[in-house]
């Protein structure tokens, strides 16, 4: 049934996303024993954006498969939606691991009303005209597969604007700031230049006291006015 179910799966994502390359799929084969994941798994799953479980007894066997979803849970949360579990076989809820309570679960099996038995849907293989229900279901899951793949790709375009954006105010904010501090730079070096022409001047032994306290009192004016732009210029340059 998992290989059945996900080439189905594959065509009606297909069709519900636009186009068949909207996305790209990666299955898990193997059962393994108690082993840690692998790199090679730890790197799919963590670019994985939705997981879909074959949820059966063999499933619940299983402690890889139960590693491999608690590997995933751990990087987007319990909370996320984005990990949707395919009933295989009727499971009583107390059965099921306390991870499973809050998941979205889609039921691929019946429960024949006379005899009260179930027997899973597609097996060994689905037919359309006496298994419909086997087909809603499918479309069912490829359909809030689709929602969530569309809300996660709404989400990251609309962070790499925000942060696109972010980075424009920076730069916009830091060639503002350079400017600033080129003009403040040119006008300190102005009134440093002025101030050791004053000194000059005030070099001269015949220069009359009035004239001589003027530019004294220019220069003390001139030496205020570099230490603020100085100060000012040190603010910008720890921004």
């Amino acid at each position: 049934m998992p290989t059945t179910l996900i080439n189905g799966l594959k065509i009606e994502l297909g069709k519900q996303l636009g186009r068949t390359d909207a996305y790209s799929l990666w299955m898990d084969y193997q059962l393994r024993g108690n082993e840690a994941v692998t790199p090679d798994i730890d790197e799919q799953l963590n670019n994985c954006a939705t997981l879909v479980l074959i949820f059966s007894r063999g499933y619940l066997a299983s402690s890889w498969c139960l590693l491999e979803m608690n590997t995933f849970l751990s990087k987007v949360g319990n909370g996320s939606g984005r990990i949707f579990i395919v009933e295989q076989d009727f499971i009583p809820r107390e059965e099921k691991p306390p991870e499973f309570q809050d998941l979205l679960g889609y039921s691929f099996w019946e429960r024949n009303s006379d005899t009260g038995r179930t027997r899973s849907l597609g097996i060994p293989k689905p037919n359309p005209d006496r298994e419909p229900e086997y087909y809603q279901r499918l479309n069912e899951l490829a359909r809030d597969l689709t929602d969530k793949l569309n809300q996660l790709k709404n989400e990251a375009l609309a962070a790499e604007a925000k942060d696109e954006g972010l980075s424009r105010l920076a730069a916009l904010k830091k060639s503002r700031l350079e400017n600033k501090k080129a003009s403040l730079e040119a006008e300190m070096a102005g009134k440093l230049k002025e101030h050791e022409s004053i000194s000059i001047s005030l070099g001269n032994p015949r220069l009359p006291p009035d004239t001589k306290k003027r530019l004294t009192d220019k220069q003390y004016q001139l030496e205020a006015e570099a230490e603020k732009l100085e100060t000012e210029i040190k603010l910008i340059s720890e921004q």
